[in-house]
């Protein structure tokens, strides 16, 4: 399996995350950040507290008017406008909200005269229209909802100002009602007799047009079209006639051709006459014009069975019968005439040319030729004939869809101008019932129930909603700042940002874990002399956890994601390091905390243990060595004795369990190490490390904080970068990059990822089994 194949199995769907993903996301941010949240919420309220005491206040007056149904039901007589009351109170309401009765309003009672000496009439035009409302009462039925009453308010500082403009409204209501009305049933009638004139004489040219398209395309209308298919359908045969009757009259022209061309033939070679060499099997050779006569003669009794004499099909098939009839007619004169004037008896010349001529077979042969020449001339004549015939019957069949489509055009058009016409008359008669109606007082009218009313305690402002916007926004100002933070100082979170750096591979995304599950994790002993947490520690034996070691999770949780990951990880970084016979990896980060060190020992023990490679594990950070915890019995000696030949190879490795995962620590650490100098004694000390290991990793101290990292990473043939993720800046892990100027494949493990923005398909379990021996001791 090659390495594209495993990244393709281990890398998440790269899909756009939904919005709950987002939150969860940056959740750690905020949680971190609560007490911010918190004193945003506290000064949302009190500014929302000195709104509630700087805002004015406003008080609204209302008024009913009810609206009153005609008297007289609409079943007998429908009232001009009864109908569509709410598009009435709509007008009134317009009429009412326009700029002249406003302006009327705001000069009888001096309302915002400081705003229109500010700013103008129409800014206090508008003002007023907010503070008016217009709201319709009713009940819902099977038709909508029914306007039984209309609820007309007003708000104002001054209450009784309130009163007075709420009642001027509410009378401008009921004047602007009674004048609509008016004019309404004054001057529907009129336009409604406009209309009838106009309809009647649109409705009378409609009808000529119709006319005259009947008249113009007779033979291409729909009801045409049956007897023009039957037309065509009787043309088709009488020209599968013909064309059969030409192919029998040609074929019959080439076979007498063949027999004179064979009779002369013989006659030159004998020399005798009278003997022909081809015969017609002594067949009387039947007249091709006698045949299409008795087609003909058929078909004029199939016709007269369905139609009567004077169909046009039946008179022009006779009318071809007894041109036929004389045609055989005058062809049996001429043949008579030929046979009595031909003498009894003629000599042959000297090259029997005369004779032959004079043969009575040999003339049969060639006049039924020309005879057959002149049926077939005729044939082809009427076979032109017909087949114009034809196009002529589908041009109209073809058109017929078209005509009828123009047609149903005009008799819908008709069609509905008569339904208007219709309507007209109707609407005509019912305003004459109208207006009678509202002469009478009888028709739908609108008072007032409730007078205005002087408002007692004010509408604005809403105290409890403001606190609760102003406690709304702190919190929201607190989130947005909280994310803002994290903004601003922006850090690597999911694999999809770190693969976006050029010349990076990302080999695995590590999730956050934890050295103990919450459901096996033991209770920590406290001390009875101090009171203080006691520490969890080795019996000496290396078979039960350590505080130290408990973050080589690839081996006391082995079937947890984070260890399924470093498995992913470690088989990435064996196949891309195919064909050598060791490889050094350098296993660094940009800052410190990173999980540099957990990361490294994680690797070599699953590359060990689960690949069964040797391999050796090298603490090159001499400021703060730490890879001497992951130890079974950690060795006395280390990396600063080997290099210095104080002790042996093999005296200063010590081994995390019974796999072949070595660790060489650094030893004794003076303040007075020479890096630098190591490094040096290091890169000689490579080739005996190379015989004896197969994958040799380099601890190294990050890169921001030690000028070593460059110097060993030109040992290495291979360069992992550890990044933990919402920890490092984006703008420092960069820089570290460039620092380093590798020339070595940049390769990350994204360290410490949070679960829940990880793909779902990740392969692992999160707990611990109950088998594991971790599990077992803890228990």
């Amino acid at each position: 399996m090659s390495v594209h194949e495993i990244e393709t199995q281990a890398e998440p769907n790269l899909q756009t995350e939904p919005l709950s993903v987002l939150i969860q996301q940056h959740w750690g941010n905020i949680v971190r950040r609560k007490w911010l949240i918190l004193w945003s919420a506290v000064a949302g309220v009190a500014i929302a507290a000195i709104l509630c005491v700087a805002l004015p206040k406003s008080y609204r007056s209302s008024a009913l008017i009810l609206v009153e149904n005609q008297k007289i039901p609409e079943d007998y007589v429908k009232g001009i406008g009864g109908a569509n009351i709410e598009q009435r109170l709509t007008m009134i309401h317009q009429q009412v909200m326009s700029r002249t009765f406003l302006s009327q309003i705001m000069d009888e009672f001096k309302l915002y005269e400081d705003k229109v000496r500010r700013e103008g009439l129409e800014p206090a035009i508008e003002t007023l229209r907010k503070m008016i409302k217009v709201e319709t009462v009713g009940t819902p039925g099977p038709s909508g909802k029914t306007v039984e009453a209309i609820t007309l308010s007003f708000a104002d500082e001054n209450p009784t100002t309130a009163m007075n403009v709420t009642a001027k409204l509410a009378s401008l209501f009921i004047h602007e009602n009674i004048k609509s009305r008016e004019q309404l049933v004054t001057g529907v009638t009129v336009f409604l007799e406009q209309e009838l004139d106009e309809a009647k004489k649109k409705l009378e040219a409609k009808e000529r047009a119709i006319s005259e398209y009947k008249t113009r395309y007779v033979t291409e209308l729909p009801e045409q079209k049956e007897a023009n298919l039957r037309a065509l359908d009787r043309l088709q045969t009488e020209l599968n006639t013909t064309i059969e009757a030409i192919h029998s009259l040609t074929a019959r022209q080439s076979l007498f051709e063949k027999a004179a061309a064979q009779y002369e033939q013989y006659e030159m070679k004998d020399g005798t006459v009278g003997q022909p060499i081809f015969r017609m099997r002594n067949q009387p050779v039947q007249n091709p014009l006698v045949l299409r006569l008795s087609e003909l003669q058929k078909q004029l009794a199939t016709l007269l069975g369905t139609y009567k004499e004077t169909y046009p099909d039946v008179i022009m098939l006779r009318d071809e019968i007894k041109k036929l009839e004389a045609h055989i007619a005058e062809q049996s004169l001429i043949a008579e005439q030929k046979m009595l004037s031909q003498p009894e008896e003629i000599q042959p010349d000297h090259d029997g040319r005369t004779g032959r001529l004079s043969d009575p077979q040999l003339q049969n042969l060639l006049a039924q030729r020309d005879e057959a020449k002149l049926e077939i001339m005729n044939l082809k004549t009427k076979e032109a004939r017909i087949t114009r015939e034809m196009k002529d019957i589908e041009g109209r069949v073809q058109r017929t869809p078209s005509r009828e489509q123009q047609l149903m055009i005009l008799l819908r058009d008709y069609e509905n101008m008569q339904n208007n016409y219709q309507a007209l008359l109707d609407k005509r008669l019912n305003a004459h019932v109208a207006e009678n109606l509202e002469k009478r007082q009888q028709g739908a009218q609108i008072r007032v129930l409730d007078p205005a009313n002087l408002p007692q305690k004010p509408e604005k402002p809403n105290r409890l909603l403001i606190m609760f916007l102003g406690l709304l926004g702190g919190c929201g100002l607190g989130v947005g700042l909280a994310l803002g933070i994290d903004q601003l100082n922006p850090t690597f979170k999911r694999r999809e940002e770190v693969e976006v750096l050029p010349g990076i591979h990302v080999l695995a995304t590590i999730p956050e874990f934890f050295t103990v599950s919450p459901q096996i994790s033991p209770m920590p002993k406290t001390s009875p002399q101090t009171g203080k947490v006691m520490p969890l520690t080795s019996s000496g034996n290396g078979k039960e956890p350590r505080l130290t070691n408990m973050n080589l999770i690839a081996k006391w949780q082995p079937r947890s994601i984070a260890a399924e990951q470093y498995r992913m990880a470690a088989t990435k970084l064996v196949l891309s390091c195919e064909g050598r016979h060791s490889t050094v990896v350098e296993v660094t980060s940009a800052l410190m905390g990173e999980g540099k060190t957990t990361t490294l020992v994680n690797l070599g023990y699953t590359i060990a243990k689960d690949l069964g490679k040797k391999v050796l594990l090298i603490d090159c950070d001499f400021q703060r060595p730490t890879l001497h915890h992951y130890a079974m019995v950690p060795a006395r000696t280390g990396l600063n004795e080997f290099l210095d030949g104080q002790a042996s190879l093999g005296d200063c490795l010590s081994v995390i369990d019974k796999s072949p995962c070595s660790i060489l620590s650094a030893g004794a650490i003076d303040g007075g190490t020479n890096e630098l100098g190591r490094i040096q004694q290091l890169k000689a000390k490579l080739p005996v490390f190379r015989e004896q290991f197969d994958y040799i990793f380099l601890n190294t101290p990050p890169v921001l904080s030690s000028a070593s990292v460059g110097v060993l990473a030109s040992l290495a043939d291979e360069l992992v970068w550890v990044i933990r993720a919402r920890y490092a800046p984006k703008h420092l892990v960069k820089k570290a990059f460039t620092m380093l100027g590798s020339t070595l494949q940049q390769q990350v493990i994204l360290n410490w990822v949070d679960a829940k923005s990880m793909s779902h398909n990740m392969y692992g379990y999160t707990m611990p089994y109950e088998s594991d021996h971790l599990v077992e001791r803890l228990r």
